[in-house]
């Protein structure tokens, strides 16, 4: 990445550093200013150059969008929120059910 960044940097100072001194403002200004403007520049342009995209996942791997990770005893409630005085009632336990039914069809 530092072969893309530097040469650009370098470039894009001395641009900065000219325009900044035609400009008349004060060679310290212009040094700093101009070094600034080169970095970022060189940055964007070794960014735009570089190829990218979202990382696919291999064949044969499970997809690592679940946020929360199957408890061993099989239940989909998170224990790290789940709180003790406040038990599922019939209606949610139907409903993990009917989740857990519908993801096992999706599966096969």
């Amino acid at each position: 990445m530092a072969d893309l960044i530097i040469p650009a940097a370098l470039r894009l100072w001395l641009v900065f550093l000219l325009v900044f001194v035609l400009l008349r403002y004060p060679v310290p200004f212009s040094i700093l200013f101009g070094a600034i403007g080169g970095v970022a520049g060189g940055l964007l342009s070794a960014w735009s150059q570089v190829k990218g995209g979202a990382p696919q996942t291999p064949k044969g791997m499970p997809p690592t969008d679940k946020l929360i990770r199957p408890n061993p005893d099989g239940s989909d409630v998170n224990p790290r929120w789940e709180v003790p005085f406040m038990k599922t009632n019939k209606a949610k336990q139907r409903y993990i059910e009917r989740q857990k039914r519908a993801r096992d069809r999706r599966v096969k």
